[in-house]
């Protein structure tokens, strides 16, 4: 028999250049016909792309190419129509503006790559995404809502997988500034003591590249959080162990932090979170690209100090359910329900 070691597609906007690769298994037993859903596509875009199979043959490594076929994306709609990169399975439920599309432009870097923005229901509140290009491929950072009221984001959805997104060390390589996707009114470049500049999506979790690094630099990636022994106790022990914990193969880590605001506390007439709060969804797929498992857990802080406490202290820990009991939002709403709703009733470490 074949020994079949990887297969899947190769695909892109131009038929000359199939940059991107879509890998469905890394070590198959073969499968007759395969496959798989892309996102966030550009609207009105020609694509183009080339099923690969690689096979062990005489102790050597094969690649057999179908030939080069496309398709076409659909323009633009307004409500309910093409949404760029709100389809991850961590973006939490979204009520958009009927009647709009999207922005989007350059990010700030100089990449090259795109910010996008969404505008809701609540004129308050806006969507930002941030991609970045690596090794030929372009990637989404991380979407965020921000609260033009908080000037902060209620919300930040990103994925962690170590392949995906690989630790090459590149350091803190940006400065706090401006998100150029969100009205700079909407944002505020830091508070007083005792707070700090808390990261949504840590600095030393988006380490491929430079420009990769710098967008969570953005404004909009941060919210006020008490300094000693919270943000360099607790939460920094969280975000560390979450890097650490970041899956290969084909299980993903989803990940969604976020705060409340419980107090009408403020410094410096910025509204100070009364907690922050981290969610994770660990998720299985399948040779097909199926997710066929689960697991989740909440952790919850009061934005203060916690000398002496260890993030892994069970009091810390809840479920999603009850975060979006006290937040009001959807969370992992694109995940398949029977998963979904499962995962966000367990409570219990995933590591």
């Amino acid at each position: 028999m074949t020994d079949v070691r990887d297969y899947g597609f190769y695909w892109g906007t131009s038929s000359a250049a199939l940059t991107n690769q879509t890998h469905l298994n890394s070590s198959a037993n073969g499968a007759a016909t395969f496959s798989s859903p892309i996102a966030s596509l550009e609207a009105s875009t020609a694509y183009y792309y080339q099923a690969y199979v690689q096979v062990l043959e005489g102790g050597q490594l094969k690649e057999y190419k179908g030939s080069v076929k496309s398709f076409s994306t659909a323009a633009s709609a307004g409500q309910g129509g093409y949404r760029p990169y709100l389809s991850g399975y961590e973006i939490p439920a979204i009520a958009l503006k009927a009647g709009t599309t999207y922005g989007s432009g350059s990010e700030k870097s100089g990449c090259g790559y795109k910010w996008y923005n969404h505008e809701t229901s609540n004129a308050n509140q806006m969507v930002a995404t941030h991609t970045y290009q690596y090794n030929g491929k372009v990637y989404r950072n991380y979407t965020c809502l921000v609260d033009k009221t908080r000037k902060a984001p209620l919300w930040s959805a990103f994925v962690m997988h170590q392949t995906a997104y690989p630790d090459n060390g590149v350091g803190r390589t940006g400065s706090w500034t401006d998100d150029p996707a969100v009205p700079s009114g909407w944002q505020q470049s830091g508070v007083d003591q005792p707070y700090s500049r808390g990261h949504f999506v840590a600095s030393n979790y988006r380490q491929a590249n430079g420009d990769a690094n710098k967008a969570t630099f953005y404004h909009t990636n941060q919210a006020p959080q008490y300094q000693t022994s919270f943000n360099d106790g607790v939460w920094n022990s969280l975000e560390n162990a979450v890097k650490s914990n970041a899956p290969t193969g084909r299980d993903t880590l989803y990940v969604v932090v976020g705060v409340l605001y419980e107090t009408s506390q403020t410094s410096s007439g910025v509204p100070i979170p009364s907690h922050f709060y981290k969610l994770l969804m660990k998720c299985s797929f399948g040779t097909d690209g199926t997710m066929t498992a689960a697991k989740g857990v909440a952790y919850l802080f009061t934005n203060e100090a916690h000398s002496g406490d260890k993030y892994t202290d069970a009091k810390f820990r809840t479920t999603i359910d009850a975060i979006e009991e006290r937040s009001g939002f959807d969370f992992f709403a694109n995940i398949p329900p029977d998963l979904q709703n499962a995962a966000e009733q367990q409570s219990a470490a995933l590591w």
